[in-house]
């Protein structure tokens, strides 16, 4: 019996706002039991990658960031890891609110300075970049526990099989982002913990 095709979805295709996060909703909720776990890490890192260009529509940045950079720069930690290469596999050529995505690997906190969004991949916590960022007017989202609540403004967690996500709007507005209140809706909102939390 041949091998299922691989699960793909046509991104560049997809360009009505507000579309792409209600696909990468439905295929997060479209996981089951059954699923062979391969497929299911390759579909949640793609999922992921989705909800990011997503996000872009629905976060505004102060002018200045924003105008920066002719593209959309999404910068990356951790180059090798799944996510990472789910983001670098996005359509080059797709583009959010009239600028391209340019996906680039950042190895010092200092160099997040020039993203729009920096995703911190991997499953450590990568406290000093969260720091380091902390004041940036940068779109911070990670996937390790507690991202959040430990001062990041987006982090994805895994509710049973399907890939969900958390808003610190604390964060957001430290670092002069807007996020839309549809986006909120969406998400299961948190708040910065004490420090010493988890």
């Amino acid at each position: 019996m041949p091998n299922p095709p691989r699960f793909r979805w046509p991104i560049a295709k997809l360009y009505r706002p507000g579309l792409m996060l209600v696909v990468a909703l439905k295929l997060s909720a479209g996981y089951s039991e059954n699923a062979a776990a391969q497929r299911l890490s390759a579909d949640e890192n793609s999922v992921k990658a989705a909800f990011v260009y997503s996000f872009v529509k629905y976060a505004e940045w102060p002018e200045e960031q924003w105008n920066k950079s002719p593209t959309v720069r999404v910068c990356t930690t951790g180059a090798r890891s799944p996510l990472s290469e789910a983001l670098t596999a996005l359509d080059p050529k797709l583009s959010v609110r009239g600028k391209e995505l340019e996906i680039r690997a950042v190895v010092r906190p200092q160099d997040a300075v020039n993203c729009h969004i920096l995703v911190l991949a991997g499953r450590e916590r990568l406290a000093d970049w969260a720091r380091s960022i902390r004041q940036m007017p940068v779109l911070s989202i990670g996937e390790s526990d507690g991202f959040a609540a430990g001062g990041g403004v987006i982090g994805f967690f895994i509710d049973g099989e399907k890939v969900r996500f958390e808003i610190n709007n604390e964060a957001a507005q430290r670092a002069g982002l807007k996020l839309s209140s549809q986006l909120l809706k969406l998400a299961r909102l948190v708040k910065d913990e004490p420090q010493g939390g988890r």
